[in-house]
């Protein structure tokens, strides 16, 4: 007799469409709510696909993905999210939008973990977690589904580990995205053994890349001091070139330490004398130069923003070196409140996620020293 075989899925949710993934969960929910049920405690009598936010028609991809009900009343919104991230305060409008829904959940597979961190009120749930419930159903159609679909998620996400080279990337662009993503989630995970001070990981504003984040609190208000690790490549070197692959574009990982102006749309207020302090302490020797044996890029800073300028070189005249000020400004600011200055160091193409963890570890108590200097 014939051995039966599991049904094949690569058809019918293919990892680029967050949409059948969606499609396809909302049959099982809609055929056995009682796994979901047992997840956010509460069973769902229906389920809503794609409603859209209310005003919000200059957006036409603004649709919440799941919508669950029970009684007529809203009792879960959830996001759908596979290979790509969270759109910019796309949080934020589904709450406004939903205010009734007594939970709400982003689902997204476990090796690429999104930030929701910056809305209140959203919580994680992975794809292994909920296919792994429906797995366990008495109704055979959706038990044998959750079962199948289960075994192509080790297919989506490459497997890194400690060996994992930074630039042993594929040269296809959504491989290659999703590849140097499973790096940063990798860190990411391994930062959460070992870290005391808060971290998280976001989506660079240049898209495509990510950067994986660590900071504590300073002396100063509203400042951060900080470091971001991200791949070195500009938004125009990330684009497909045929004549020259992903693993010899790669510069490596860069890291920025600095501080992190929260909560203004102006860098105007941005401690820039704490700066040069903490970097005259912790980093320089009497020379002006890096002592701590990282590989600094001491290029010049030249803030663009007129004021940014004008406050990066009072601190230059005042004895800083010019490569003291990197990062992003008023510009951003504006649109986050949020603006970074300091100095970046490089890590070669060629290190092991073993030796990037290491200087993330070796990185955690210069932090720790950094924030305890008093503003001037």
């Amino acid at each position: 007799m014939t051995e039966m075989r599991e049904p094949d899925l690569s058809y019918v949710i293919p990892g680029w469409s967050e949409n059948r993934w969606s499609d396809l969960l909302a049959s099982l929910i809609k055929t056995d709510p009682q796994p979901m049920g047992q997840l956010i405690g509460v069973v769902p009598d229906d389920v809503r696909r794609e409603v859209a936010v209310p005003g919000a028609t200059s957006r036409k991809s603004d649709r919440l993905d799941l919508l669950l009900t029970e009684g007529g009343g809203c009792i879960a919104a959830i996001e759908v999210k596979v290979l790509s991230d969270l759109g910019p305060d796309q949080l934020a409008r589904y709450s406004a939008a939903f205010p009734g829904a007594k939970a709400r959940y982003v689902l997204h597979l476990a090796a690429l973990p999104v930030n929701t961190t910056t809305t209140p009120g959203w919580g994680e749930l992975s794809w292994e977690t909920v296919l792994a419930s429906y797995s366990r159903s008495a109704h055979p159609w959706v038990a044998a589904t959750a079962k199948a679909w289960l075994t192509q998620l080790g297919t989506l996400v490459p497997r890194v580990d400690a060996n994992t080279v930074w630039n042993d990337v594929p040269d296809a662009p959504a491989d290659f995205e999703v590849a140097l993503r499973a790096r940063v989630a990798w860190l990411s995970s391994r930062m959460s053994a070992w870290c005391d001070l808060h971290h998280d990981t976001v989506q660079s504003s240049g898209g495509g890349n990510w950067a994986l984040r660590m900071w504590t609190d300073s002396t100063t208000p509203d400042h951060l001091v900080t470091a971001e690790l991200q791949e070195g490549m500009t938004a125009y070197e990330w684009r497909f070139d045929p004549a020259r692959r992903y693993r010899d574009r790669l510069r490596g990982p860069v890291v920025l330490v600095g501080l992190r102006h929260e909560g203004s749309p102006t860098s105007a207020s941005f401690a820039w004398p704490l700066l040069h302090r903490i970097y005259s302490e912790h980093i320089l020797d009497d020379a002006g130069n890096p002592r701590d044996g990282r590989q600094w890029r001491t290029t010049s800073a030249r803030p663009g923003d007129p004021v940014d300028k004008q406050n990066w070189q009072a601190i230059v005249q005042a004895g800083a070196p010019p490569w003291l000020g990197q990062g992003w400004g008023m510009k951003v600011a504006r649109t986050t409140k949020s603006c970074l200055f300091g100095a970046r160091f490089a890590i070669a193409p060629t290190a092991s996620l073993a030796h990037i963890d290491s200087e993330l570890q070796r990185l955690q108590p210069l932090l720790v020293d950094m924030a305890a200097t008093e503003y001037p």
